[in-house]
């Protein structure tokens, strides 16, 4: 179904209007919802929370040192506990992944995910 902007007549689609009308936002229904579930791999967040070059994070569990917080990213992601709701690109209030321009449900994740968590 098409839906056209009250204010100034533009078709709404995905995007929200240009002119700031942004009712149409408030009335997804759940069940369009997309649901994704495809975290990235707990080093890929680690180096995303602590600003660590991957290649520093690689070197230093090849030598055997295990980092506490990365335990706790894997504990997190196993146990489902990260999801959009903690990322930077999502709007909770829309549902709206600013990163991919989709409508995720808020137990979503996907590669892209990237914390607000600072250490």
């Amino acid at each position: 179904m098409v839906e056209f902007c009250p204010e100034c007549g533009n078709m709404l689609r995905k995007n929200p209007c240009p002119c700031g009308y942004s009712d149409h936002e408030t009335h997804i229904k759940s069940d369009t919802l997309l649901q994704i579930w495809a975290p990235p791999s707990p080093n890929i967040i680690y180096c995303r929370i602590t600003a660590t070059p991957y290649d520093k994070l690689k070197l230093m569990l090849n030598k055997g040192i295990y980092l506490e917080k990365l335990k706790e990213i894997k504990y997190k992601i196993k146990n489902r506990l990260y999801s959009c709701i903690d990322c930077v690109y999502y709007h909770e209030e829309i549902f709206h992944c600013k990163l991919k321009n989709k409508y995720l449900r808020k137990d979503s994740i996907c590669k892209s995910f990237e914390p607000y968590e600072k250490i």
